[in-house]
């Protein structure tokens, strides 16, 4: 007799799904000379990249276990505050390294889509909170430190 087991999207689904979206809208914005889409995609699908923020800080809360949960979402913090300081030093480089401003801007622009989309297919593959809580629970005991006398 086979069983069938049910198998569900990953939770990170939806969110992979709309960080797709946003590299594909980056890519239009880095090829096109049009300034009415460049505003459309700015203002629209371009900003559905933040989205990971709150979605990863949700995922990492409920992996952490409580005792520890602190110190993951300030690990999360750093890398996005490290990520904001990089990413201007980044960009400079590539934009230096280029023949012209705008070709630089270009390749920054596509390399941004390319992270975006790479880590929206991670996330929409792999983005299951609930199971990997469930892989550290046999892993990680959470209970309240006992100061010794």
């Amino acid at each position: 007799m086979l069983v069938r087991r049910r198998t569900e999207p990953p939770s990170g689904a939806g969110t992979g799904a709309l960080m797709c979206l946003a590299a594909i809208a980056v890519g239009v914005f880095a090829v096109t000379d049009a300034i009415w889409l460049k505003v459309v995609l700015l203002l629209g699908p371009m900003a559905l990249a933040n989205v990971i923020m709150t979605v990863s800080q949700t995922a990492c809360a409920r992996i952490a276990p409580a005792s520890r949960r602190g110190v993951v979402l300030g690990a999360l913090s750093f890398v996005y505050a490290l990520a904001g300081a990089l990413s201007p030093w980044a960009t400079g480089r590539i934009v230096d390294a280029a023949d012209s401003i705008t070709s630089g801007y270009r390749a920054a622009f596509l390399l941004t889509s390319a992270l975006l989309g790479l880590t929206g297919l991670l996330a929409l593959c792999l983005l299951r909170p609930e199971r990997d809580a469930r892989h550290l629970v046999g892993t990680t005991r959470d209970r309240p430190r006992v100061a010794k006398k």
